[in-house]
């Protein structure tokens, strides 16, 4: 009887254990679904699903109790394996629930808006940060304007462009110049609404790029030949953005950073000719997609301190080597955050003095 009765306990141990383990099963499935962008992927994660709660309620059905008077009247206690068996059973479950807190907090991490996974950087102590995922809508990381209009902080834009994920090859140097440094020619300047005014541009030939992307502004610097005309509501847009785009490496101080609409440099004329094409031709995207897409042009014409900036909010470089337009907010945003200061202030910082610091005119 105590034997029969040990079989009949370690088979319910071992359907709860499946139970238990299933239901945490389906959740983690849902929680990768929901950081997944690929459809097929998705599409087998909901199969797996649907056959493991399929599988629960077959074994569920099949375990069912019968009703055994005799087996009900005695209370035989638990052996030596038994107890074994149960205290296995409970570190497993713990060890599945720690699982499950640590793949909650990665979607956390992953799972929101640019301007919220920008609160992330406020943890190193784990190691260098590693950046959403790439294609469309990879990111890219650049300067934003703080509220005091004067100092900036580095956040993750979301890019109009597809945007490889970075790299991990050992060199992070490379790797940095890989990410920030775009390459090609966007999908907007081959074909599609506008593609005949931009004729030319490539993220291959940034001095070029430039001057057309200028001429949209229309100027006398650039001329008004190409020049795109907005409507009332079209200005409203763009006078937003360029007043909240910053050109952080060619004028102002780590005090103050100047924003593109009071720049004379032919990069704040290119990006507000940009502007301008994104917000006649592209009306879908978003003022910050719009944003995006110009802070990846800003690593092709500012590669030194973009690839920088990138190393600083990656955990590679320390924020205290900053010395561009409104650094003091990049410096307090990384200096200030917690138990990661010690390793950010004594990070090794990668030499780039052989990139170059801007392309294109002033």
């Amino acid at each position: 009887m105590a034997e029969k009765s040990n079989d009949a306990f370690a088979e319910k141990m071992g359907f709860y254990l499946i139970v238990v383990t299933g239901l945490l099963i389906v959740y983690n499935q849902y929680q990768f679904a929901k950081l997944s962008n690929n459809a097929l992927l998705n599409g087998i994660s909901m199969l797996l699903i649907i056959i493991l709660i399929g599988l629960v309620v077959w074994l569920s059905a099949r375990n069912a109790p019968e009703g055994d008077a005799e087996a009900k009247a005695q209370k035989i206690p638990l052996s030596f394996h038994e107890k074994i068996s149960m205290g296995a059973v409970a570190v497993v479950g713990i060890l599945i629930v720690f699982n499950q807190v640590q793949i909650s907090q990665a979607s956390a991490m992953t799972g929101g808006t640019p301007s919220k996974i920008s609160n992330i950087v406020k943890s190193f102590s784990s190691g260098p940060m590693k950046l959403v995922g790439g294609g469309k809508r990879g990111v890219v990381v650049g300067p934003q304007l703080n509220p005091d209009g004067r100092t900036t902080k580095l956040v993750e834009w979301t890019a109009i462009s597809d945007t490889p994920a970075p790299k991990d090859t050992g060199n992070p140097t490379q790797d940095a110049i890989a990410t920030v440094v775009p390459t090609g020619t966007p999908f907007y300047a081959l074909e599609g609404p506008g593609s005949e005014k931009i004729k030319g541009v490539s993220f291959d030939d940034p001095i070029a790029s430039q001057k057309i992307w200028a001429s949209l502004l229309g100027s006398k610097r650039f001329g008004a030949a190409n020049e795109i005309k907005l409507t009332p509501e079209e200005q409203s847009r763009w006078d937003k953005i360029v007043n909240h785009f910053t050109c952080d490496y060619c004028c102002g101080g780590p005090n103050s950073v100047t924003t593109i609409n009071r720049c004379g440099c032919a990069h704040s004329y290119g990006w507000q000719g940009m502007a301008k094409f994104f917000i006649k031709y592209y009306q879908d995207y978003t003022d910050e997609q719009i944003a995006g897409e110009m802070t990846k042009w800003k690593g092709l014409w500012y590669p030194q301190g973009m690839v920088q900036d990138y190393l600083v909010y990656t955990g590679q470089q320390p924020a205290i080597i900053l010395n561009h337009g409104g650094s003091v907010g990049i410096r307090e945003q990384f200096l200030s955050q917690g138990s990661g200061n010690e390793q950010k202030t004594q990070a090794t910082a990668v030499p780039l003095d052989d990139l170059p610091s801007m392309v294109g005119g002033c």
